[in-house]
Parts: C-alpha cells; structure tokens; sequence
C-alpha cells in the first residue's frame, strides 16, 4: 500500500495554469452581460413595484381613516421625473417615503390626491416607467383601482 507523500507533490504545470485561466476567462465573458441584464431588470422591477405599492398603501390608508391621501413625489431631477416619492394624509404628515430610485429608472407623473372612499380627486391618472430594456405604466381608474402593465418602449 502506498502513502501519499508531499516529498511526490508536483502541483500544477504552467499549462494546466493556463488551461484554468481561460476557462474563467470564457465563462467571465458569457455571466457578465447576463449579470448586467439582470440588474437592470430587477432595478426596473424594484422601482415600478415600489410605485405601485406606494399608491395602494396611499388608497387602504384613504379608505381605513376615510380621509384624503396624496403621492406625491419628493425628489425630481432635471427632467422633473420622480426619483423619490411619498405618501401624506391631510394634515401633511408623512406615513410612508421611498427609496431613491437607481439612476437608470424614469418615473413621471403627476401627484394624485386619494379620497376617503379610495376614488381619485382629479379622475384617473398614468405613470409611466421607463428602464433600460423595459417599460411599463401604472394607471390608476378615477374610481381608484390600479393596474401596472408592461408597454412597448418608443
């Protein structure tokens, strides 16, 4: 029976070296784009779901305390699209404000007051939500029910 022995440890060859590099290299190359694509649409997915659930936790706290609601946004950049946004009853109090969205996101809309009965105040609204493969729109009926669809970008 033999025993191994560091004395017969050879370790790798240059080659068996180079082998292994490239192999990483290769498989670097394919997960970095896909990587990269992932990101973008989970960033896409973050920012049209926080709008959305922003707009619904404004309406069940309308219809809960049978007050006004208002999203509004609380940061815009150059552009005036929404980076930032929150919701306030009211009497001006804040009871929820988002994240700041990822650079690559663009929001635009107009802020909307819900009434104590889950309507719109002015009619119905449309955000729209633009990423960088993806974009989608979050309407919202004057009676309050809302719905996030994908579109065709243009």
């Amino acid at each position: 029976m033999k025993y191994f022995s560091l004395k017969n440890a050879q370790g790798l060859t240059l080659l068996e070296l180079l082998i292994t590099m490239a192999i990483i290299i290769i498989l670097s190359t394919i997960a970095v784009p896909s990587y990269s694509t992932f990101m973008a649409n989970e960033r896409f997915a973050v920012a049209s779901n926080d709008l959305n659930n922003a707009y619904r936790f404004a309406r069940n706290e309308a219809l809960k305390t049978s007050s006004s609601m208002t999203l509004d946004a609380v940061t815009v950049d150059d552009d005036g699209n929404w980076t930032k946004w929150q919701v306030k009853n009211s009497s001006g109090d804040i009871l929820f404000e988002s994240k700041t969205t990822h650079s690559s996101i663009i929001i635009s809309g107009t802020a909307i007051t819900v009434l104590g009965m889950g309507s719109l105040s002015d009619g119905g609204a449309t955000f729209s939500i633009i990423g960088t493969s993806k974009c989608s729109n979050l309407s919202i009926l004057s009676s309050g029910q809302s719905q996030l669809e994908s579109v065709v970008c243009s």
